[in-house]
């Protein structure tokens, strides 16, 4: 067994989550995808070796704060080099999953090593949050939109907020701090229809980090 696949085995069991066999190999083939990729093109600043605790695990900590049990369509806001939408369309092959991002080579790079690596429930958009969220069949069209320290808590919300449904969740993954991040956005809140139903606060696996979850409800 490799080190990575030994430590994303020991991490999720630490999570409480389940992954099979055949999802642990296909996402330590994407890691060495990225890794080759990324000494010609920078898609990621984060040493190969932290690749399954800064990547994997951390964006694998968003199955926390979602109900799996049926299907979902999740726009990952600001996904870079495919995180947390590539590990999130691994574990969940019976939800939709949509990789945003405003740099073209990122968006493809992560929805065509998804797809070589087995994980046809994906698909790249090549747009910036705020455009998307003005056109018809994106606008108020997601279960759930998710993003993982891409700007603040209110800048975030602005973003992420018109692309989910009614009913649906904007979730925010977010490092200590948080608090003063969301301090005086209620207003704001408010204003586009939403409220923070919980935060998640889980510890990351093999680190001494702690992540914290947001999980802002837009009503009804």
């Amino acid at each position: 067994m490799s080190s990575d696949t030994e430590r994303l085995k020991v991490g999720m069991n630490e999570l409480a989550l389940e992954i099979t066999d055949t999802q642990t190999n296909s996402l330590i083939e994407y890691l060495n995808t990225l890794e080759e990729t990324n000494r010609s093109f920078n898609l990621t600043r984060i040493p190969r070796a932290d690749y399954v605790t800064l990547h994997l695990l951390d964006s694998l900590l968003a199955l926390k704060a979602l109900d799996t049990s049926k299907p979902l369509t999740i726009l990952d806001v600001g996904t870079g080099a495919g995180f947390p939408g590539v590990p999130l369309a691994a574990l969940l092959p019976h939800c939709f999953i949509a990789l945003l991002d405003s740099t073209g080579k990122k968006v493809r790079f992560a929805s065509e090593t998804a797809h070589a690596c087995g994980f046809s429930n994906v698909v790249g958009l090549h747009a910036r949050a705020e455009d998307l969220a003005k056109k018809s069949e994106h606008r108020a069209r997601y279960d759930v939109v998710v993003s993982r320290a891409v700007a603040s808590f209110p800048k975030l919300m602005e973003w992420l907020l018109p692309l989910t449904k009614r009913g649906g969740i904007a979730l925010a993954m977010k490092g200590s701090g948080y608090e003063e991040e969301m301090t005086g956005s209620e207003p704001l809140l408010r204003q586009m229809g939403g409220y923070v139903e919980k935060v998640f606060e889980i510890p990351l696996p093999g680190t001494d980090i702690t992540r914290y979850l947001i999980v802002v409800r837009k009503k009804n």
